[in-house]
């Protein structure tokens, strides 16, 4: 009892206050966390896990409101508390000491996961060249023996007395010219698509030709180039406000479709400056693996392994020198990084998720938390060879080839579910989401079409 005669209920009050201010500071975390992903998407590697996304978010923090709520509506109810204790005052100040408690937690964990503080970043390994595919030798045909000549018999001379005609000189036979074997072109597609290559020059032209299709999308080829080894139709497309554009990519060597990356994230660029510096034709950001929160996942580029570590909570894309591509559920597949690595691969990505199931069918079920509409970057694989850049264009700040400003982009971007489905309509047989928001951009001549307004570390382009 207090001097008042009234019952204190000690442990209830501290229990009931120590609820208040953890589900305020949750709260507060949440909040900020929310905040932090929608301007950086890139954070979804540190609160993706199935605890914080489903316990923490939308059951601990119910649970601890219900729990605070019942426990002081019980002391209220026995007397142990006073209303007028709650003044305005002391809500305020509570409020502002648990926010700042939050922010600061909040600010440190995203400090640890995009590495602001370097002495805290994990070191990363020395790249170590894999091991190349040995082309198999084409079957050596052996020459066909040029068939023998019957012989001819001779007619037995006529003994007759009558004049010998003038004896006639032989003539030759002309020697019918060899068929020309058809001509294997060497590389991922062989002869296929030929007629989108160029036999000598490259040749880049801006057609603008546009068709209507029949969902209304105004479809346009806005830009080709054509070379002996790769080629590139750059469509754009446009449904009211949304805006998005899809490169058609025709590779015959795989060395073609190249990465160009910082290991220090310290060294991440603007797209047009990495697309600049590796002469690209045609440019997109990939998956930033430096600013990797978790340190996690297999990272190979160019041939290069970079990173062997465990894939944790991301979908895994990998493209094969031989040209063919996979994507591996990190919820479902086992990935087990010694098996690929024995299987010559070329690139791998680490940030998803996967937007097609194994038979290139739209999926509805994503493993990430960036469902909502956002500015879009994607890959996508039809056959070895045959690949497409897609680019979405959303409601963030934009900025040009040269780092100017243009206010926000009118488009209202995808969600994962409308882009799967936009990859299988086009029969593509893996797709797989890379980083978006701010970094989303795809360059080429001179041009940037996404949004470009913050660095990244790394860019897939097509390279002659």
């Amino acid at each position: 009892m207090n001097k008042n005669g009234e019952p204190r209920f000690k442990a209830l009050r501290m229990i009931a206050t120590i609820l208040a201010n953890l589900t305020a500071i949750l709260s507060a975390n949440y909040i900020v966390f929310y905040i932090l992903d929608h301007f950086n998407p890139g954070f979804h590697f540190v609160v993706r896990s199935e605890f914080f996304l489903t316990k923490y978010l939308h059951v601990v923090i119910p649970i601890l409101m219900v729990l605070t709520a019942l426990l002081y509506l019980l002391v209220y109810t026995a007397g142990g508390a006073k209303l007028k204790r709650f003044n305005k005052a002391r809500l305020i100040r509570i409020l502002v000491i648990d926010v700042i408690l939050a922010g600061a937690f909040a600010m440190t964990v995203n400090a640890r996961a995009f590495g602001w503080v370097k002495w805290l970043r994990p070191k990363e390994e020395a790249p170590v060249a894999i091991a190349t595919r040995v082309p198999t030798a084409e079957p050596t045909q052996a020459p066909t023996a040029e068939p023998t000549a019957e012989p001819v018999e001779t007619p037995a001379p006529d003994h007759t007395e009558t004049a010998a005609p003038a004896p006639n000189e032989p003539t030759a036979e002309p020697t019918p010219e060899p068929t020309p074997e058809p001509t294997t072109i060497p590389g991922l597609l062989g002869d296929k698509f030929k007629e989108k290559f160029s036999e000598g020059e490259p040749v880049v032209t801006e057609p603008n030709t546009s068709e209507t299709l029949a969902d209304g999308t105004e479809k346009t080829l806005i830009y080709t180039y054509a070379g002996q080894k790769v080629a590139v139709e750059l469509y754009h497309y446009q449904k009211g406000k949304l805006e998005y554009q899809i490169a058609d990519l025709y590779v015959r060597d795989i060395e073609k479709l190249a990465a160009v990356y910082e290991n220090d994230q310290d060294n991440a660029k603007y797209l047009p400056d990495f697309a600049e510096s590796s002469n690209a034709i045609i440019a997109i950001n990939s998956d930033y693996f430096s600013n990797n929160a978790t340190d996690a996942g297999l990272i190979i580029r160019n041939g290069m392994k970079i990173r062997d570590k465990q894939c944790k909570h991301s979908d895994l894309l990998v493209i094969y020198q031989d040209g063919t591509a996979r994507c591996f559920d990190c919820k479902q597949d086992k990935i087990d990084n010694n098996e690929i690595l024995s299987s010559y691969p070329y690139h791998s990505f680490y940030f998803g998720p996967s937007l097609l199931d194994a038979d290139g069918n739209a999926k509805t079920k994503f493993n990430s938390t960036l469902m909502p509409s956002n500015p879009r970057t994607a890959f996508g694989y039809y056959e070895p060879g045959h690949y497409a850049f897609i680019v979405v264009l959303g409601d963030r700040g934009m900025k040009d080839y040269e780092g100017d400003s243009h206010g926000d982009g009118k488009s209202p971007g995808m969600t994962l579910t409308e882009l799967s489905a936009l990859c299988a309509s086009l029969g593509m047989k893996v797709a797989y989401n890379f980083d978006g928001g701010g970094s989303s951009g795809m360059c080429w001549n001179k041009t940037i079409f996404g949004h470009n307004s913050r660095t990244t570390g790394d860019i897939l382009a097509i390279v002659d």
